[in-house]
């Protein structure tokens, strides 16, 4: 009997476990998931979607990943941008090890066209009051439809590409792809009942409320929010050099860019030597580059300060009157800040130009330049003192009387002494006296065949 009851117990034990077992594993994914402690990182996006603002996004989320951060929101107000760099700020997102709020606002704002993309790829979406989303068919740069075998190809795979962040992120696929293939636009109210977004929120405040507590996955980790209403706030603005390449890479500054390019250096090329041309259009050519993301902003900066290095060399050996020389310094300025990532050079944060050296060194480069250029400037403005041209108004010596010209009665010739030289002399015989030894005489120019052309001294 007690053989028999034990065999009962353990039937039992074993029965409890096959249906406790579900359970029992949850439990230890509970214990893995991270409640960061850091702070609250703030970043803000008004205006297009460019290469600068792509680098602010992917820096920003870095900074929060090394400070902890509990949570990123980025408010967002944009009209679109461009495809690769809009690209760029979503893999950002989706690979961030912190969690995001993407957060549509000021009320007014909008996330048109590439914000769409931007917008639902964070982990949480929320929308101001009185804001849009939406419109996010592709067009070409200046407005115009993408049209033929490659705007099909566009237009399928921004489709694709809304799908899979909207799969991803547990969004509305339907309504993104209408989104691109037929431009849809929604409010915030819209976008909250089509599940676009997550809520709809007029402040911080409301969204630390709407999403405390919960737990989410990040980069394959689960991260549980907590303490946020709390937590302390950092918004984290624009570096100098973003903020000078977000200026550049707006499409009307752009494309002024690309016109200046193309006017300075098809003018010097007609006109060679003109010199303003061809720095303008190098000059413009290369930050058109670095604005339309043809080039990668640490190349564009390469290639910068080796256009200043060059402008400064080119400055010792062409009479630009400094134009060369100024180029070049601000051509090396620029470039200084662009041509070194720190995220990139051995995975050091510290490694990087230090903007006061930058702009100690451009200015006493500046300095040094103008100083030569003056002294430069001063000299062409002096008396000429050696040569021909140096003789003039220098007193020379009569050695031997004048005598009326052979030739012309009415010219006077004689030798003078000159600093050591003799010359042979002339002067008019109007109203003059001949000249005796021992007079002195003043020069007033040399004549083609090196003789000196005189006159009397003006009595004081």
């Amino acid at each position: 009997m007690k053989s028999v009851s034990r065999i009962s117990a353990w039937c039992h034990f074993l029965r409890g476990l096959f249906f406790l077992w579900p359970a029992l594993l949850f439990i230890p994914s509970l214990s893995f998931a991270e409640t960061p402690q850091g702070p609250i990182i703030v970043l803000k996006i008004e205006g297009t979607i460019n290469p600068a603002t792509a680098d602010y996004l992917k820096e920003g989320m870095e900074y929060a990943a090394a400070k902890d951060s509990r949570l990123v929101i980025l408010q967002l107000n944009t009209p679109g941008g461009l495809l690769s760099s809009m690209q760029q700020m979503v893999e950002s997102l989706l690979q961030s090890k912190v969690p995001s709020v993407v957060f549509v606002g000021p009320q007014g704002a909008g996330a048109m066209s590439a914000g769409m993309f931007i917008t639902i790829a964070g982990n949480f979406a929320a929308m101001a009051p009185g804001t849009t989303i939406g419109a996010a068919h592709p067009v070409l740069s200046g407005g115009g439809d993408l049209t033929g075998d490659m705007g099909q190809k566009i237009e399928n795979f921004s489709v694709s590409l809304a799908k899979a962040i909207a799969e991803q992120r547990g969004r509305n696929t339907k309504w993104a792809e209408e989104a691109v293939r037929e431009s849809v636009a929604a409010t915030d109210r819209e976008a909250k009942d089509e599940r676009v977004i997550d809520f709809v929120a007029s402040d911080f405040e409301h969204i630390f409320a709407e999403i405390e507590g919960k737990t989410i996955n990040c980069a394959g980790k689960q991260v549980t929010l907590s303490g946020l209403a709390q937590a302390p706030q950092e918004v984290r603005p624009m570096s100098f050099k973003q903020n000078v390449l977000n200026y550049l890479a707006d499409p009307n500054v752009a494309m002024l860019l690309g016109l200046g390019a193309l006017l300075g250096l098809i003018l010097e090329f007609y006109h060679p030597g003109a010199i303003v041309p061809g720095v303008f259009g190098s000059m413009c050519f290369v930050l058109a580059l670095m604005a339309g993301q043809v080039l990668p902003i640490s190349v564009g900066g390469i290639v910068l300060v080796g256009l200043g290095v060059v402008f400064c060399v080119a400055e010792a050996f062409v009479p630009s009157f400094g134009i060369l020389g100024i180029a070049g310094t601000i051509c090396v300025a620029l470039g200084a800040l662009y041509s070194i990532d720190e995220r990139q050079v051995f995975s050091s944060s510290g490694f990087t130009v230090d903007k006061v050296s930058v702009f100690t060194a451009t200015f006493l480069v500046a300095s040094v330049l103008a100083y030569v250029g003056r002294m430069v400037f001063l000299a062409r403005g002096r008396k000429v003192t050696t040569g021909k041209e140096g003789l003039s108004g220098k007193e020379a010596k009569v050695l031997v009387d004048f005598q009326p010209a052979s030739h012309n009665q009415n010219i006077l010739e004689g030798k003078v002494r000159v600093m050591g030289e003799i010359w042979r002399a002339k002067l008019s015989a109007s109203n003059h006296d001949a000249p005796k030894r021992d007079d002195v005489l003043l020069i007033e120019k040399v004549e083609q065949d090196l003789t000196l052309l005189v006159t009397r001294r003006r009595e004081q």
